[in-house]
């Protein structure tokens, strides 16, 4: 039997830094990818309130820039206003006359204990409504400030706060406000 001579080894001291230092790097690459998927869900979640703010604009944009005087065919909007404004209990209320001659409301309405943007759409006296944001964004506040000068163009100036419904880490809240002119400012 031929003896070896004895090979260096590992200390029990080197065995435990290297460990550490490996879980320590682990560790750093796990909470990484955490907040790499917490930023991605918290993009994500900004992208759909935003996405689904501009939808109603869009729709509420393009009901205001053709909006007609009411000429006594909308109760709730004066004789020679295109414009009435009122309250509920979740915020401001805006009447309309379109250019179909409908009577439109756009107001938020409680949905599943969930604020959404309601528009209902009336005429002959039939009322058409449905809303226009999905369940997932909740509209915290909805305000409508209406200036129908005479012999100017009217204008509404809509400010909305609106959030994501989801969880913490996909939670998205903003403020947006933006005016509205209407297209006609002579007499209609």
């Amino acid at each position: 039997m031929k003896i070896r001579p004895l090979q260096p080894g590992l200390s029990l001291i080197e065995v435990l830094i290297s460990t550490t230092l490996f879980v320590i790097i682990l560790l750093a690459l796990t909470g990484i990818f955490k907040m790499i998927l917490d930023s991605q869900r918290q993009s994500i979640a900004t992208q759909n309130v935003q996405e689904n703010v501009k939808y109603f604009y869009e729709v509420i944009s393009k009901e205001i820039r053709m909006a007609q005087r009411s000429s006594n065919a909308c109760s709730s909007i004066p004789n020679t206003a295109r414009f009435a404004t009122s309250t509920n209990t979740y915020g401001d209320v805006l009447h309309l006359k379109n250019y179909h001659g409908e009577c439109v409301t756009y107001s938020l309405d409680e949905d599943n204990g969930i604020l959404r943007f309601k528009v209902v759409r009336e005429s002959g006296g039939n009322a058409i409504g449905g809303f226009l944001t999905p369940a997932k964004i909740n509209i915290k506040s909805l305000r409508f400030y209406v200036r129908e000068p005479v012999d100017e163009q009217a204008y509404v100036t809509i400010n909305l706060m609106a959030e994501a419904i989801g969880r913490e880490a996909s939670y998205s809240e903003m403020t947006v406000q933006t005016t509205i002119t209407s297209r006609y400012y002579r007499d209609n």
